[in-house]
């Protein structure tokens, strides 16, 4: 029997997973009634007055105090409990002169945007504690509906949800993220603003601070009046005088209504605010003034349907390890006809106890993923975890606690399709996709010496270019045309040829060694050329921000592994540096933090790398860090620690004047 410690700290955990890359061990529903049931045997734990939102390690930017504390609502499970709840908070208040406004309760990220004058300065996210938030102003300044300037001239600040629209997600995007919230998030906390704006984020207010209001009703309006996405259309004001009984009735009738399917942005519930703005003040608030008492959210119930797992698919990726796919007799769900399902991996299987034929309930987790809750009847066919590679029947290796298992046939056709898919991805070659690929690498649709033609990325460089001499006949071309067609052959080599040239860190991130992704820029900072790269130690790799001890080791085997390719690779592609127009910053290091404007710190990152610059994080060897004196943090206080010069924007460009 788990603690009721041991308990929260699993919900945070599933907090946590959910916020940042949408997954968890449990379901929503689930999830509601633990929470529930903790709640209120510990209700002071600091679990529950945390808001919710991203964890700092997970944005990059500055922590910045919100001047007016971004908190979050109060939440019941369904209707009935919204009626025990108000009944408790309005006894003895007479609600015949007042009225509530039901919203949509947007399911996206919270973020809040500080305008004085009418220009936008700041952007920053809610924060997990609702103090202190992260500065994400140059991402959010390529958010299309957060406008850069707006009609009033005093200082305010605009509170709302960032979305993103959810067709354009699953006509474009659903393959690489778990739903559209999670994408979100993600699109917020991305390095290069340019990757955010390529996200098309869209936002809609709802909230506004720092400027008075009697009633939500005005409030909406002037951020109508300011040019916002907004929740006019989807706002419904009871009549006056309405009992809680009544009032309860609306909500469920509202909720009822939505068609949420039609909406651009996934919601997961309805807010209830009391119109009247400063008797809703004067209700007071809950967990350290982090949740008014006078609005609550309320939740919809997750649809749940019965259906039978009738098989399983195993796909093996990149890296080689297996991801499970349950094969479901089709079932609607949520308005959409539902097949397939995610199932983790074998320790999951094992845990809820599935086997093929059996029937499980089947919900929707978020209303979006698809997710088993338990199962209900047990079926005829054992799961059993492979012996051998699904793609190549090579050997596996399961990780120390049994729940993920790898290929560890480096000539596996799966990890290498999914390898070449990445590497043209990253360095933005087009024309070369699955189904070519797929053709290329199977020997049993086109092979030369029994063996498939391309095994590796720098066989694409090589086995088919017949414009030189090669010890390879030439009779494999006239093979090659005749499978894809000439024109087609053609522009296979067009599009490989097409990117010769490329930076050290391109050439990292597009190896995909250890998934560092695009991190591979920070490990180009401390070692910017090939030999230094081979020089790298798991000690040298730890002491970059951001990188762990495990993917640190990861990439010092897996670069040392990869040489022969490498190497290979070389012969056709030239790293180049990174494009400068001066050398004013030759040999100088510089690490930003901070808001800034005219130029964002990103723009002032790429003047540094421009004019033969680094950025780096905090440390001996940094020239200066350029401060925005508004704000204090880590960074200001280690670099006064070391002696490192603090310098401020305008001494920075100076420099490159």
């Amino acid at each position: 029997m788990k603690s009721t410690e041991e308990r929260i700290k699993f919900l945070e955990n599933c907090a946590n997973l959910y916020e940042t890359n949408g997954t968890s061990p449990i379901s929503d529903a689930e999830y509601d009634v633990e929470y529930e049931e903790c709640r209120k045997i510990d209700p002071s734990n600091s679990f529950f007055s945390s808001v919710g939102g991203i964890d700092e390690e997970h944005i990059y930017g500055t922590k910045i105090k919100h001047e007016v504390i971004c908190g979050s609502l109060l939440k019941d499970p369904s209707p009935e409990e919204f009626f025990k709840s108000f009944t408790s908070i309005y006894a003895g208040i007479d609600l015949s002169q007042y009225c509530f406004g039901l919203q949509h309760k947007v399911d996206g990220s919270a973020i809040c945007c500080v305008y004085d004058n009418g220009n936008l300065t700041n952007v920053t996210t809610r924060g997990r504690d609702g103090w202190y938030g992260m500065d994400v102003t140059p991402n959010g300044k390529h958010i299309k509906d957060i406008p850069k300037t707006i009609p009033y001239k005093g200082k305010v600040e605009i509170r709302g949800e960032c979305y993103k629209d959810r067709a354009d997600f699953y006509k474009n995007w659903a393959g690489e993220y778990a739903n559209p919230r999670n994408f979100t998030a993600g699109s917020i906390n991305q390095k290069d603003p340019l990757e955010t704006k390529k996200r098309g984020l869209s936002f809609v207010g709802y909230e506004v601070v720092r400027k008075d209001f009697d009633t939500e009703k005005e409030k909406l309006q002037f951020i109508i009046d300011n040019g916002f996405e907004n929740l006019e259309s989807s706002t419904r004001f009871t009549k006056t005088g309405l009992s809680i009984k009544q009032l309860t009735k609306a909500i469920q009738i509202y909720m009822k209504d939505i068609g949420r399917s039609t909406l651009p942005y996934d919601i997961d519930g309805i807010v209830v605010k009391l119109n009247k703005i400063p008797i809703a003040k004067s209700l007071g608030t809950v967990a350290g003034g982090k949740k008014p008492k006078s609005s609550r959210a309320v939740k919809f119930p997750p649809e749940q349907k019965i259906t039978e797992l009738i098989g399983i698919e195993e796909n093996v990726g990149r890296t080689g390890a297996i991801a499970l796919v349950g094969l479901l007799k089709p079932v609607n769900l949520g308005g959409a006809i539902i097949q397939r399902v995610s199932l983790h991996n074998y320790k999951f299987i094992k845990d809820k106890g599935l086997t093929i034929g059996c029937t499980v309930l089947l919900q929707k987790s978020g209303d979006i993923i698809p997710y088993i809750v338990r199962k209900i009847k047990d079926g005829k066919t054992t799961i059993e975890p492979p012996t051998e590679c699904p793609a190549c029947g090579g050997e596996l290796e399961w990780d120390k606690n049994n729940v993920t298992v790898h290929c560890l046939n480096d000539a596996c056709v799966a990890k290498i399709n999914r390898s070449l898919e990445h590497w043209f991805k990253k360095i933005g070659t087009l024309g070369i996709g699955k189904g070519i690929i797929k053709k290329l690498t199977d020997e049993e649709i086109l092979e030369w010496d029994n063996k498939p033609i391309i095994n590796c990325i720098s066989d694409m460089y090589w086995k088919l270019d017949n414009d030189r001499e090669t010890e390879h006949p030439f009779r494999k071309y006239a093979h090659l045309k005749e499978n894809f067609g000439e024109k087609t052959y053609e522009n296979i080599l067009k599009s490989v040829k097409n990117i010769s040239e490329m930076t050290l860190a391109k050439f990292i991130e597009a190896l995909g060694i250890s998934q560092i992704g695009s991190m591979a820029s920070e490990l180009t900072v401390v070692a910017p050329t090939l030999e230094d790269i081979n020089d790298l130690t798991v000690d040298d790799i730890v002491k970059i921000d951001g990188f762990a001890l495990k993917k640190a080791s990861g990439f010092v085997k897996g670069w040392k592994v990869s040489q022969p390719e490498i190497n290979k690779l070389l012969e056709f592609i030239t790293i180049i540096e990174p494009k400068t127009s001066s050398n004013k910053l030759d040999g100088q290091k510089y690490c930003f933090t901070g808001s800034f404007s005219d130029p964002s710190r990103k723009e002032m990152e790429k003047m540094t790398e421009d004019n033969g610059g680094k950025k780096s994080s905090v440390s001996k060897n940094l020239t200066a860090l350029v401060w925005d004196e508004s704000i204090s943090g880590n960074k200001v206080d280690k670099a006064k620690e070391l002696g490192i010069p603090i310098i401020t924007q305008k001494e920075f460009l100076e420099k490159l004047k």
